[in-house]
């Protein structure tokens, strides 16, 4: 499986698009939060935007491509660089929730978990036993003892208070707070972001693919990119599989999804969150849509589809389905 490796200088903020709860109510000041990781649709629309700036001729070329399944990517989660050897990790697939655990809480707080431990099927009671697990990040991320022996930070966050410039008469108006993300980066260990994807374009577009990818190193990603937040320092092609031991006939997404009318199973196991509403111009906002959040789990074939949210400009919403195997362990019967 082709992953790509995303590499950021020491120091470096970062700025995502939060996906939104369905039942969400702190809407007045969204820059408070900030999503802990890169969605799929926010990687999409940069990729896509990098494209349009350096080889025009092709972007609607490639946006084809996608709509027929040619490309498809992922989120991009932490992978972190440890004694010599990358660590990825994966979102929790939400049916490891049903476990039972004697702290369901603790349980719960449990956002990712490594290659390790996906590809072993190491269930959640034994997350919590200090000679199979490492817990990282506060004990909301999990990698085997053989990937990562002591607990570490593998990101921070930062909370200031900020004034918009251009109306700071009225205070309650122009006060607000932002919140970055920094990836850790220590003398042992090293963060960085990466990506799966499946790249089976034609030909004439992959050395075009090459050309946006090193454009959007240079642009960045996410939010406040004029203020110098998200720039990367270069990407790197790895090889990558997450084949379970004892694969299940499920499957976990790592990708947010637009799924089609009536293409969930009554087996699936999924969130709903909402993403969109952003202000174009003269009081119209781009519509919200509910996506399936990274995790999701399901027994048939999902597509998922790329959705238009508006046609002048023209504005999509990346939510092709990219899912892996899970392990039988994974599925509680």
């Amino acid at each position: 499986m082709h992953a790509i490796v995303l590499k950021s200088n020491p120091g470096t903020r970062f700025r995502f698009g939060e996906a939104l709860g369905a039942f969400k109510e702190e809407k007045h000041n969204l820059q408070k939060s900030t999503s802990y990781y890169l969605h799929s649709d926010t990687l999409w629309s940069a990729l896509v935007n990098a494209w349009a700036l350096c080889a025009s001729t092709t972007v609607d070329s490639f946006i084809f491509e996608c709509k027929n399944g040619k490309f498809k990517l992922s989120s991009a989660f932490y992978c972190v660089e440890y004694k010599g050897n990358y660590v990825y990790f994966l979102p929790k697939p939400v049916s490891l929730n049903l476990f039972q655990h004697d702290d369901p809480k603790k349980l719960k707080k449990i956002k990712f978990i490594s290659k390790g431990v996906w590809d072993s099927g190491l269930i959640p009671k034994d997350w919590f036993n200090a000679q199979k697990c490492t817990l990282l990040q506060n004990e909301s991320i999990v990698a085997l003892k053989s990937e990562i022996d002591t607990p570490i930070e593998l990101f921070t966050t930062e909370t200031l208070p900020k004034t918009h410039a251009r109306d700071v008469t009225d205070r309650e108006k122009s006060f607000y707070y932002e919140t970055n993300l920094f990836l850790s980066h220590s003398e042992n260990h090293k963060t960085n972001w990466f990506f799966l994807m499946e790249n089976n374009l034609s030909e004439n577009l992959q050395n075009d693919f090459q050309t946006a990818m090193r454009a959007l190193v240079n642009f960045g990603i996410g939010g406040e990119r004029t203020s110098g937040c998200g720039s990367l320092s270069e990407f790197q092609a790895v090889e990558v599989d997450f084949i379970p031991v004892d694969t299940s006939n499920y499957r976990a997404s790592v990708s947010l999804i637009v799924p089609n009318e009536n293409g969930l199973s009554k087996n699936a196991l999924y969130q709903v969150i909402k993403r969109g509403g952003r202000f174009l111009e003269n009081g119209m906002c781009l519509p919200m849509i509910q996506m399936l959040l990274e995790g999701a789990v399901f027994d048939t074939e999902i597509t998922g589809k790329i959705v238009t949210l508006c046609e002048k400009p023209p504005i999509l919403r990346y939510g092709l389905n990219f899912s892996i195997q899970i392990h039988k362990n994974f599925i509680n019967k």
